[in-house]
């Protein structure tokens, strides 16, 4: 996800402008616990898009659908399980589910970064693409009664895009262009961030509110009103940029924060 913020705030698509998408990682000092997924979808757009196919989505945005909560849960790694799953609906038009899986053991769990929306429409939680660019976890105890969590982000995922892709996208010197991305993107939002059951004692990450560390967010309705920092991400950066290319143009850039692609929790 991290190596495609250039790609979605250039390149947009459709799809994409639907999403508004929250992680939120829970991990216990023994290293089990709990992953909270939101996923909603601005049902306006969706349906006007697929009319304008000459269809209709194959499901309401917001049902949930068991089978595939189960199914999510087998992907995420060995012991997740499906605990629960509330259908949300937001002022605004979106809509979609909250789900919430438990594991046993963080270092099996595998969460992936982009959201997804293929296949079923209920809540976002159908078969990842094959390109899929997990987040990994490693965890250890100390002597000293600390846990130390160690979160890992591919700092150059895997994409379609082919590796020579030059710089580019939609034209943003062209005002229309420019209406149509930011209508587009009105209400996008994707996060993940981390909670540790206790109090952090250590970490290397950027974005940290108590016992929270955000690990990824973007806001590209936000993102879109700074329009001089958009035409330089731009003009500078191509579709296949590495986190670490990213970081020295997103600091203080309102609606997106990264982390290196290591992150260190130390708590207790």
């Amino acid at each position: 996800m991290f190596a495609k913020v250039a790609a979605l705030a250039l390149a947009a698509t459709v799809c994409t402008g639907c999403i508004r998408s929250a992680t939120l990682i829970k991990v216990k000092a023994d290293g089990s616990g709990t992953v909270e997924q939101t996923m909603l979808m601005n049902v306006g757009m969706v349906k006007g898009m697929f009319g304008g196919l000459g269809g209709q989505p194959a499901e309401t945005p917001g049902a949930v659908n068991e089978a595939d909560m189960k199914r999510a849960a087998e992907r995420m790694g060995e012991g997740v399980t499906f605990v629960s799953a509330t259908p949300l609906k937001a002022e605004d038009g979106f809509e979609g589910s909250k789900a919430i899986f438990a594991f046993t053991d963080v270092t099996k769990l595998r969460v992936d970064q982009d959201p997804n929306i293929s296949g079923s429409t209920s809540g976002g939680f159908s078969t990842p693409p094959k390109n899929s660019n997990p987040v990994t976890f490693a965890f250890a105890k100390g002597t000293d009664g600390a846990s130390t969590l160690t979160v890992t982000l591919a700092d150059k995922p895997k994409s379609d895009a082919a590796p020579t892709a030059a710089p580019g996208g939609p034209d943003m010197d062209n005002p229309q262009m420019l209406d149509m991305m930011k209508s587009m993107f009105k209400g996008f939002r994707i996060g993940i961030d981390i909670e540790v059951a206790g109090k952090i004692l250590k970490t290397n990450a950027d974005h940290v509110a108590g016992s929270r560390v955000t690990l990824l967010e973007m806001d590209l309705e936000a993102l879109m009103q700074d329009e001089a920092k958009l035409k330089q991400m731009q003009k500078a950066l191509g579709p296949n940029a590495s986190v670490s290319e990213l970081k020295p143009y997103l600091k203080d850039v309102k609606g997106l924060k990264v982390n290196d692609p290591v992150v260190t929790i130390a708590f207790r």
